[in-house]
């Protein structure tokens, strides 16, 4: 199941992703041509430019969750010991997972919302419904990636992450690392089922 997840969020962040990224890439050398060695730049440069950066976003959420890039912050690990850790990884990851499936939502909702106001850039006329439901697709997606990592940590104790693509063109690492949030679950199931009692000494 993690595979299929995988597989999906890969070719969203790195085929739509990419081909958005490179699309951004020439409005932004034809506007700065323009502007700078024609005196004539790009209309709509600005709109443009915005639309795409916030698609790109939105093909990149869920993969940026399943290499490990957001944020994470660790303070209990010490404090309470792994089997602690282990449980709170599941209810963080549900809680995530709940959070931004009302979230993906909320901004389906808002598409909609934009669309009978008529909404749009300033210049272009870029209707915002698109960019929200696009927006709410990689939350959704996200999401469906927490409840998978969420589903995988309470049945194995680990989650291996999925290494980046940009690592592995580099050199840098395999096509699935063991990544140090899968090494830790999976340290803190085997000590805490090995010593109950002395789950607090671990480190």
């Amino acid at each position: 199941m993690l595979a299929i997840v995988d597989r999906l969020t890969r070719a969203v962040a790195l085929y739509c992703g990419g081909v958005l990224l490179f699309v951004l890439m020439g409005i932004i050398v034809v506007d700065v041509t323009g502007r700078y060695v024609f005196n004539s730049p790009l209309y709509g440069s600005l709109d443009l430019s915005i639309t795409f950066l916030v698609l790109i976003v939105a093909s990149s959420i869920a993969y940026g969750g399943r290499t490990g890039a957001h944020v994470t912050a660790d303070i209990f690990k010490t404090l309470f010991g792994p089997r602690f850790e282990w449980i709170s990884g599941i209810f963080v990851k549900l809680f995530a997972a709940i959070v931004t499936a009302l979230w993906c939502w909320r901004l389906i909702v808002t598409g909609r919302t934009a669309a009978r106001l008529g909404e749009s850039t300033l210049l272009l006329n870029i209707p915002f419904e698109p960019i929200y439901f696009a927006l709410g697709v990689g939350v959704g997606l996200y999401s469906l990636v927490l409840f998978t990592e969420a589903f995988v940590l309470a049945r194995t104790g680990e989650v291996p992450l999925l290494s980046d693509e940009s690592r592995i063109v580099m050199g840098q690492s395999a096509e699935y690392s063991r990544a140090p949030e899968s090494r830790k679950y999976a340290t803190a199931r085997s000590r805490s089922s090995a010593s109950p009692g002395c789950s607090c000494c671990s480190s």
